[in-house]
């Protein structure tokens, strides 16, 4: 039997330096951190200030600009 996770993340861009975005990130629970991601899982082009997205589903890490569908459905805190 083969087990599917899925986690997203929601984040706000604070900084980018050397390929790498510092981040704001807030989990379904309400959770905020501070985490770092490497700007190539990301297929659009990120500024400080921007609001982002990461889907790790099943191994697979997806980064997307703007905010996730479901946000509004879920009625997420944002940072």
């Amino acid at each position: 039997m083969k087990l599917l996770i899925t986690l997203t993340f929601i984040g706000v861009v604070d900084s980018i330096d050397n390929d790498i975005i510092t981040a704001e990130i807030q989990i379904h629970t309400g959770v905020q951190k501070v985490m770092h991601f490497p700007v190539e899982i990301f297929s659009c082009e990120l500024t400080e200030g921007d609001f982002f997205y990461v889907k790790y589903i099943d191994g697979e890490v997806d980064g997307e600009c703007g905010l996730p569908p479901e946000a509004e459905e879920k009625k997420w805190l944002l940072p």
